[in-house]
């Protein structure tokens, strides 16, 4: 289970500067043909070398795979393969190799942080899933989160993974936006509070009407109120095959500047999410 993102590992133990960061990130989305990436991987070319390939193609305004022909780096026939070996499947540049590249970190460097990355991962993963297994309703919280991060990764396209989980009204933190649903059933009735900054609210407002939102309006709101709505729908559909059959109201919008969202009971679960670039958070309130 990642439990954090790589890039902000390396930040915060000071390996990486935040600006080479997001230089990274912008050389993976730089790289949208498989090559370069697919090459690196399999040691046909080396990160000094895809940086030369990319000083030219930013000159010659060629393809890649021109250029690196062009310069003898590779053959036509070394390209054909690994495109018939990549098939249909997309190859991103991974972070690591885009560090590398850049000349942010050396090999050696991200061989041995990878190590330890990986290592504390399945540590705080463990974590985790006892701080899930502990709780009184763990199998509410934990269909409830995994079908929320379910509508981010699969219709939002964006990646979000869980940092930790804990218990307690103080450790709970509200972002900018908050849309909360009540939910009930035979035993039991919670609020499920999605959490959001700015960025993230307009990214679910985007997916939902499926063009880009750059205000938070009714519209963009309603939108957002939806993409709770279907995450939590789903959600209460998969546990009715297990028995639980619970009912939803409509979700509500509070923009936390303006209104205070407040939480209105002790016994709360808090499962402290992140994106590659912000912060969120579910909160459940029995």
């Amino acid at each position: 289970m990642s439990t954090r993102f790589f890039g902000q590992y390396l930040l915060e133990k000071g390996r990486i500067t935040s600006q080479q960061l997001l230089d990274a990130l912008e050389c993976q989305n730089d790289i949208t043909a498989p090559i370069g990436a697919m090459a690196l991987e399999q040691g046909l070319l080396t990160p000094a070398q895809i940086r030369q390939v990319l000083d030219q193609q930013r000159k010659k305004n060629q393809r890649f795979t021109e250029v690196v022909c062009e310069m003898g780096l590779l053959k036509q026939a070394q390209i054909d393969a690994m495109l018939q070996h990549g098939g249909e499947t997309p190859h991103r540049l991974l972070l690591g190799e885009a560090l590398v590249l850049k000349g942010f970190v050396t090999p050696e460097t991200l061989e041995k942080e990878l190590k330890e990355y990986h290592k504390e991962s399945e540590r705080v993963g463990a974590e985790i899933s006892l701080a899930f297994s502990n709780l009184a309703h763990k199998n509410i919280v934990k269909t409830f989160t995994d079908l929320i991060l379910m509508m981010f990764t699969q219709f939002g396209k964006q990646n979000i993974i869980i940092e930790r989980c804990e218990t307690g009204k103080e450790k709970v933190r509200l972002f900018r936006w908050v849309i909360a649903q009540k939910i009930a059933g035979e035993n039991v009735q919670f609020n499920c509070v999605l959490s959001v900054p700015p960025k993230l609210l307009l990214q679910m407002a985007s997916t939902m009407l499926d063009e880009t939102i750059s205000t938070p309006d009714e519209l963009a709101l309603d939108a957002t109120k939806e993409f709770l709505n279907i995450a939590n729908g789903t959600a209460c559909a998969k546990l009715s095959e297990d028995g639980v059959s619970l009912t939803m109201l409509p979700p509500e919008v509070y923009e936390t500047t303006t209104t205070p969202y407040p939480l209105q009971t002790k016994d709360v679960v808090c499962v402290h999410l992140a994106a590659p670039d912000a912060k969120l958070e579910v909160a459940f309130e029995f």
